[in-house]
């Protein structure tokens, strides 16, 4: 009996114990995470997905989704007050509307060599159709920017964290921050990580949509190599990295025994690179081509949607089916100036459109013959 009673007491003792011990560590937890701000709150919740992401595999889309929009609304708060502050001042303003011009105009310049890629005419005929080119030409810049935007902020924020070091003995540390801001150092180091993890983030995304597809002369089976635009065919395709040709900027490592034909005709698809690389037996190699040839692809496929769109746009919006110049039966036309007008027609081409500039043949300036 006694046994049990002396049993049953050191039960209800260490229970006590173990749960003072829970509480004070839960009132430390919980005034940890008082102390925090909002931005920080974020930072710290995405890091514990983070973990989580690791140990329990939870690997997802929408996991990485909500993970990822944590750090945005973090670095949003905290990014915010700075802009709006820089805004109010006349340096900051004319500093952002600088980066706003210089946007646009590198926009306006792309979405009027959209439109002349499909047309073969000045976008200034067909300002509803450059207005449109604009607009597909919005996600491609909005990615680019990003990446840019974070990129700065990556390559920047080492010298930061360098002056808070600097700082931190003299007191001086939390001079650019609140004073019920703590943790600066930490949250500081945290904060670039996540900068680091969302550049390149935003970059596989890109890759995936394939919206850099325009910054770079993507055409009929070509593939990007460096800053320049080649035929997949010029690509050097070699075994042995002894006899590659030093004048290739890269080349993808494919077996030997490739021919090469006449450059007018591309000899190599993306199914018979994928097919090559895939003979390959260096495993870096076959990833490293495999990268490049889906990126390619994708590029090539936005590229082309956005071709599709611009030119069925064209057709049935910008071109006039009537017009006071003569023009083929079943045609349409854009009036380039009082001489000259843009015929389309419709054929079984890859875009399904067929543009020539022909004469205006009308009343006032004489009537002509009008070539089919």
């Amino acid at each position: 009996m006694k046994n049990t009673e002396t049993i049953q007491h050191f039960i209800k003792q260490k229970r006590r114990q173990g749960e003072r011990f829970v509480t004070k560590r839960n009132l430390g937890l919980v005034r940890f995470w008082r102390s925090l701000l909002f931005p920080q709150r974020c930072y710290f919740i995405a890091t514990a997905m983070f973990l989580a992401l690791f140990l329990f595999d939870l690997d997802s889309f929408l996991y990485q989704f909500v993970m990822f929009s944590f750090v945005l609304v973090g670095l949003a708060k905290e990014v915010w007050p700075r802009f709006m502050l820089a805004w109010h001042s006349l340096p900051g303003k004319a500093f952002v509307l600088f980066i706003y011009a210089v946007i646009a105009n590198f926009a306006l310049a792309s979405a009027g060599g959209l439109v002349n890629e499909i047309t073969g005419i000045s976008a200034n005929a067909l300002p509803y159709s450059h207005n449109l080119a604009l607009i597909l030409m919005l996600p491609s810049w909005f990615f680019i920017t990003t990446v840019i935007a974070l990129l700065m902020i990556t390559l920047l924020t080492p010298v930061y964290l360098f002056l808070l070091l600097l700082l931190k003995p003299m007191g001086l540390h939390k001079l650019w921050h609140a004073p019920n801001y703590r943790f600066v150092f930490t949250t500081a180091l945290v904060r670039y990580l996540w900068t680091a993890a969302l550049f390149f983030k935003a970059i596989l995304i890109a890759t995936q949509f394939g919206v850099f597809g325009q910054f770079s002369c993507i055409e009929d089976h070509s593939v990007v190599i460096g800053s320049e635009c080649e035929p997949a065919n010029d690509v050097a395709l070699v075994g042995d990295p002894a006899t590659a040709e030093t004048s290739a900027p890269l080349q993808l490592p494919l077996q030997p025994g490739v021919e090469e034909k006449d450059p007018k005709h591309p000899s190599l698809s993306m199914e018979k690179i994928i097919s090559e690389l895939n003979d390959s037996e260096d495993v870096s190699d076959v990833e490293l081509g495999e990268l490049i040839v889906n990126a390619t692809k994708r590029a090539q496929a936005f590229r082309q949607g956005q071709l599709l769109l611009l030119a069925a746009f064209i057709y049935r919006y910008e071109a006039d089916t009537r017009s006071r110049c003569a023009h083929v039966e079943n045609s349409r036309v854009i009036e380039i100036n009082d001489y000259e007008i843009l015929q389309i027609t419709t054929t079984e081409s890859e875009l399904g459109y067929e543009y020539k500039v022909i004469p205006c043949d009308s009343a006032a300036i004489g009537k002509g013959k009008v070539e089919g």
